[in-house]
């Protein structure tokens, strides 16, 4: 997908399926269920591919696994954090306004990705790795 689609989009078009999809949840037909199911598997392994890529490319290569633990800690453990708040709201607010409110929030999460500067991957503004042993490159004598 990504020979497709730019790294910088592709978040922000998952972000978009996994939104649209979880508030259409909410609506009383069977029928949709399947569909929005389907459309939150595609949606949310194209933000988690999209992240990871960025990680690798614009990460300095001697700092790629280091890079990459905490990219994986920053994207999964506010997920844990999520769980934790869904099920204590869960309890006092009705899922059919619940779901909505979070369609409503990963679309505003896509358009803010998808605005001009609102995505770090791809945007080529990267730092220049310094020289010494953690890069791999010798410093100038």
């Amino acid at each position: 997908m990504l020979r497709r689609v730019p790294a910088r989009l592709l978040s922000p078009i998952g972000l978009a399926l996994f939104a649209v999809a979880a508030a259409a949840r909410a609506l009383p037909h069977d029928g949709v269920v399947p569909a929005a199911s389907a459309l939150i598997g595609l949606g949310l392994p194209w933000v988690l591919v999209a992240a990871m890529t960025a990680v690798q490319r614009e990460a300095p290569p001697g700092a790629v696994g280091r890079t990459a633990a905490t990219a994986h800690t920053l994207v999964f453990v506010p997920n844990a954090a999520a769980l934790a708040v869904g099920a204590g709201l869960i309890a006092v607010v009705d899922i059919r306004t619940l779901l909505p409110v979070l369609g409503a929030l990963g679309l505003a999460g896509a358009v803010t990705l998808a605005a001009p500067g609102g995505g770090a991957a791809g945007s080529g503004g990267r730092s220049p790795a310094p020289a010494g042993p953690a890069t791999g490159d010798r410093p100038a004598p």
